[in-house]
């Protein structure tokens, strides 16, 4: 079981964390930094001729405390030379991240670990749930029906052969011999936990998210336990991290928010016993969702009321197409800064 709450209370001075994208989705020279914002948000302009996008999500987080400077990273994206390029474009020294974290084991967010991780200095330390070296396996039917896990293996083919399925596909699987060579061979500090973390005064990781509502879970990916043995996949690898600023309230990033981005963010208020929230960033994963749950999710966020919602990578078009309704909507791209 995870603890009940960690005490994060004394939180970070509000100015003194910047979130910046190092990689997602897409990129744009012409995207505008929003005057609402007041400095808060800022996007990349001329400096985004230079980067790429891809299907990946990656953050840094710097923050600023008694005149020291500290650097984190969330994720690596899916492909080495997106984040180590951006990186280099964007002003971020890969070589001063004190800790890194891993937000679930799906590649688009592991896939720059090989070049990134020999990067670090000896002593960071790489923070992931050890769940995240499951197999995972993408089924969607094309009706929208989920498919029982205890039938997938004897169907499977004959689904695929009755051409019923959207998808079908064994992801990529995140390698533990990898990880621990990298982290043996670059002197790295790896702490493998279901249980939240402290990382510094004011931020910690979520551990595993409780799911109040099960049904909020991204349906259709499944753990494969062998050729014909699937389960049920809740995730218990996600990992997001939440950010308590001063006066302003909690700050949610997530990688994909495969548990559900209200199951994220109740989890985060439960966990830290901080209410209000001050900011959402990162992958919410309503792409496969219909309008109507989409809807929900806008209107809980209305509800909210942040300063800021960021839903970039897995979002999708319908989510940001709502939630631009809402004053705290903008959008995320290579490059984009949140100041927080």
């Amino acid at each position: 079981m995870i603890k009940v709450s960690i005490d994060i209370s004394e939180g970070m001075e509000s100015g003194k964390v910047t979130i910046k994208v190092l990689s997602t989705n897409e990129v744009s020279l012409t995207l505008l930094a929003e005057e609402k914002f007041k400095g808060k948000v800022t996007q990349p302009g001329a400096t985004a001729n230079r980067v790429v996008g891809e299907h990946g999500l990656a953050m840094s987080i710097s923050i600023v405390d008694n005149e020291e400077k500290h650097l984190f990273l969330m994720d690596t994206g899916g492909l080495s030379q997106a984040i180590v390029h951006n990186s280099k474009q964007l002003g971020v020294n890969l070589g001063e991240v004190e800790k890194f974290v891993l937000s679930h084991g799906h590649f688009d967010h592991f896939g720059g670990i090989s070049e990134v991780f020999p990067l670090f200095n000896k002593g960071t330390e790489i923070y992931l749930n050890p769940i995240c070296f499951s197999q995972n396996y993408i089924a969607i039917m094309k009706s929208g029906e989920e498919i029982p896990a205890n039938v997938l293996g004897e169907s499977l083919r004959t689904l695929g052969k009755e051409g019923k399925l959207s998808i079908n596909k064994k992801l990529p699987l995140l390698s533990k011999n990898m990880i621990t060579n990298l982290v043996d061979q670059y002197g790295l500090n790896l702490i493998e936990t279901k249980e939240p973390q402290r990382l510094f005064k004011g931020i910690l990781t979520s551990g595993e998210i409780e799911l109040f509502d099960k049904n909020e879970r991204t349906k259709g990916i499944y753990i494969q336990k062998s050729k014909k043995e699937f389960v049920d996949h809740y995730f218990r690898d996600e990992t997001s991290i939440y950010i308590n600023v001063k006066g302003k309230g909690l700050v949610v990033l997530t990688g994909c928010g495969h548990c559900g981005i209200i199951n994220t963010i109740k989890h985060g208020q439960k966990l830290t016993g901080v209410d209000k929230i001050y900011a959402v960033i990162g992958g919410f994963h309503e792409e496969w969702n219909s309008i109507e749950k989409i809807e929900e999710k806008v209107k809980f966020f209305e509800t909210l009321s942040p300063e800021i919602t960021c839903g970039m990578h897995c979002t999708g078009f319908k989510f940001n197409k709502l939630m631009s309704r809402h004053p705290s909507h903008t959008l995320g791209i290579v490059g984009t800064e949140f100041h927080l």
